[in-house]
């Protein structure tokens, strides 16, 4: 919010114009499945949740929750990264150079959920399923959900708004979710 310093002095303004309106953008949604050692992501996951630095219930995922960066270092997820890489360079899409900043890891457990939110500031948005589940990804804006199960992954314009409802089953989802930003020309 904006706070004006002690005083100040209004002056006499004249809008010209007022546009509030929707406009269509290009975005970017693909899903697919791809081979993963679900066993070893998941024990990561457990190991993440339970560290000090998790972000459990602290973020739009109402669940236990990674850090950001969790698995930004991590060779297998790098492994399934470089995989999208190289699709993403073959199809037709007006990309700008970007860069992976973000891995970390979800376990949605018994009515925990994601709330509807996008990933503002990014560029590209994905998520990687571990278990076959029930409980969607939701992206309302364009009509499509995400039926998880192992090995699934979609990727998707960041500004794309997503949620998943309460989680009604007794099992575990689990997922990682990333985010790729824009390069920036100091970062080259």
């Amino acid at each position: 919010m904006f706070r004006p310093h002690l005083k100040y002095r209004k002056k006499k303004m004249n809008i010209e114009k007022e546009i509030i309106s929707k406009r269509n953008i290009d975005y970017l949604f693909l899903s697919g499945t791809i081979d993963i050692d679900s066993e070893y992501f998941i024990q990561k996951i457990e190991e993440g949740i339970n560290s000090n630095n998790n972000l459990s219930y602290k973020t739009n995922v109402k669940g236990k929750h990674t850090s950001f960066e969790y698995f930004i270092d991590d060779k297998n997820f790098h492994d399934f990264a470089l995989n999208i890489v190289d699709y993403l360079e073959t199809i037709e899409f007006n990309f700008k150079p970007y860069e992976l900043k973000e891995a970390w890891g979800i376990k949605l457990g018994y009515a925990d959920y994601s709330q509807i939110h996008d990933h503002f500031g990014c560029y590209l948005s994905g998520s990687l399923y571990l278990n076959e589940h029930n409980q969607e990804l939701i992206f309302p804006e364009i009509k499509k959900s995400i039926k998880p199960k192992k090995g699934q992954f979609v990727i998707f314009s960041s500004d794309l708004k997503h949620y998943t409802k309460k989680n009604t089953f007794n099992e575990n989802k689990y997922g990682i979710g990333f985010n790729f930003l824009v390069r920036s020309v100091l970062s080259e």
